[in-house]
């Protein structure tokens, strides 16, 4: 199992499930029955699996949310397709130990910038353009400041759901997206577009 991409994959799925700093380099190699020099081969540090295994696992994310943006256009009905976005990221978090991304922050600050700019680009460029559209189908109340909301609530979502330890034991993954997402764009729609579609 020296294929690069297998290491990838297994290393992000400790890495999420114990934290990148707790699971080790020997352990890795170990678990995989390659050698440290086998991955030392692919990887020179560390630093540098955390960062392109992170990386494999967001590539993978944003390529599932690129195929459903492209098999369900959703052209009349954008907010479907930032609910979407939404309770993809809550499936993710709910499979990341908290430890896993406090631990990026902390030590490998590289790796943590990857996930700001994938995060980023799909408030930015994906989720903001979106509700931009809703605003112009006149589904979003003209008063509203688009940027705004995504700022507030919709860029921070991971520290809505890793306030409490086990929110995703106490509550379903439909309930913490009509509570953190639904909701909150309820707020913001016209009482016209509210009434005939008050989303789901």
């Amino acid at each position: 199992m020296g294929d690069k991409k297998d290491i990838l994959a297994y290393a992000i799925e400790n890495f999420t499930k114990f934290g990148s700093k707790r699971f080790s380099m020997d352990e890795l190699a170990k678990n995989l029955g390659i050698s440290k020099k086998t991955l030392y081969k692919h990887f020179n540090s560390k630093e540098k699996l955390v960062k392109e295994s992170l990386g494999y696992y967001l590539d993978n994310i944003r390529a599932n949310v690129d195929n459903y943006m492209l098999e369900n256009p959703n052209e009349d009905q954008p907010l479907t397709t930032v609910i979407f976005i939404y309770k993809q990221g809550l499936i993710t978090f709910q499979e990341i130990n908290p430890a896993f991304l406090h631990g990026l922050h902390k030590y490998y600050p590289k790796a943590y910038e990857v996930y700001a700019q994938v995060k980023k680009d799909i408030v930015w460029n994906i989720v903001c353009p979106l509700l931009k559209k809703a605003q112009e189908l006149g589904q979003v109340r003209n008063n509203v400041n688009v940027e705004l909301v995504c700022t507030l609530f919709l860029s921070r979502m991971e520290e809505t759901v890793y306030s409490k330890a086990n929110l995703f034991d106490e509550y379903s993954i439909h309930e913490l997206l009509d509570h953190i997402i639904i909701n909150n764009l309820r707020g913001i729609l016209t009482l016209e577009y509210l009434q005939k579609s008050p989303l789901q």
